[in-house]
């Protein structure tokens, strides 16, 4: 793979010479002042550098528009305390992640991959490209990578509050109030419609939209992540990969069943977990009854019935919208359609959720 690590190297560099890379690419949501994370402004009177993601952290978000820097393993070393136990985040099949503040007080996320290997290789060549080329405020940003003596590590923006399946299906977990549930999905589905419409690099696909990769701050900002499986889709190619990847209760029947493979598969991802945060159930679990143990198998002809009552999370205790939940539910309905010429857009669906496109 020394070739591929060339090749990645020479795009990541073209970036630097790319004016107004920052410009071009983040695109400015027209609710944008209502975030934590807003747009900087480009008047005289413009803050030093962006506000804080999270409220209550106050951690110093890297600025948009900067490619990602090539670090020494040496420097990630000195940010994580040697790896430490302390600063340990998490683990799974590529690596393990740890947590890290470089000199300049930027706290940071470095995920390490396991020994080089084929698989590994790719989705790491893959995440730098896609994140070096799509920069927004539901996404998480890649600060840098760094390629040394047979070691890959990605070093991220530390995003506080973990995962949305820590927060769903946690041991520890509190109640996820239904306002944070709301605001989870309108700003992953804001991440989501930038992938696929807005990125100037055209249409990328994430092919792994779940719960464990939408990180969120203490102030439930939603950011896309984990971009291993992510993959450029050109207008109108349906490519049909050698072998289906991604996870089981998320795939689109159509990719697991063909392996074609567009952005409306991730739609399909999306209301999946919509369903999740609609009824706090997981998407597959074996220890349910026969006939629900599939999400989205059960939930269909609720969801056509529109049986609210039945679907929703009994934890929220009736503590909900219920104009926002039957929205939900009803982007749920559209995105899990069989046929992907049925599923709305990102936009649509972004559009559904916060109650612009009446249904």
């Amino acid at each position: 793979m020394d070739s591929a690590y060339e090749t990645l190297i020479h795009k990541v560099s073209k970036l630097d010479q790319e004016p107004g890379i920052g410009l071009l690419h983040r695109k400015i949501d027209a609710n944008l002042s209502k975030s934590v994370r807003e747009a900087i402004s480009l008047s005289r009177n413009a803050p030093a550098g962006p506000p804080p993601l999270c409220s209550i952290c106050q951690h110093k978000t890297p600025s948009f528009g900067n490619p990602p820097r090539w670090f020494t393993f040496a420097e990630l070393q000195l940010a994580t305390g040697g790896f430490s136990q302390a600063n340990f985040l998490a683990e799974g099949g590529f690596g393990s992640v740890h947590r890290g503040v470089l000199p300049d007080g930027q706290v940071i996320a470095v995920k390490q991959y396991k020994l080089a290997s084929t698989q590994g290789d790719k989705e790491f060549c893959s995440e730098v490209e896609v994140l070096s080329c799509a920069q927004h405020r539901n996404v998480v940003m890649l600060i840098g990578f760094c390629v040394e003596d047979g070691r890959r590590l990605l070093v991220y923006e530390y995003i506080c509050n973990g995962s949305l399946d820590s927060h769903l299906y946690g041991r520890n977990r509190n109640v996820l109030e239904w306002s944070a549930r709301q605001k989870i999905a309108v700003g992953a589905a804001r991440g989501l419609r930038y992938l696929h419409e807005e990125c100037r690099v055209g249409c990328i696909v994430h092919r792994d939209m779940r719960p464990n990769n939408i990180l969120l701050t203490h102030d439930f900002e939603a950011l896309v992540g984990d971009f291993g499986l992510a993959r450029w889709q050109p207008d109108g190619d349906m490519g049909v990969e050698t072998r289906v990847i991604g996870t089981f209760g998320y795939l689109a029947p159509e990719y697991a069943q063909s392996g074609q493979i567009t952005e409306k598969a991730d739609v399909y991802s999306f209301g999946v977990v919509l369903l999740e945060l609609v009824t706090g159930w997981k998407a597959v679990d074996i220890n349910r009854p026969r006939g629900q143990q599939c999400l989205t198998e059960w939930a269909r002809p609720l969801l056509e019935r529109d049986a609210i009552d039945e679907l929703v999370d009994p934890s929220l205790k009736n503590c909900y919208m219920d104009r926002e939940v039957r929205r939900m539910m009803q982007c749920c309905s559209l995105c899990i359609q069989r046929d992907p010429h049925f599923r709305p857009r990102m936009s649509q669906v972004l559009r559904m959720l916060e109650g612009d496109i009446l249904m």
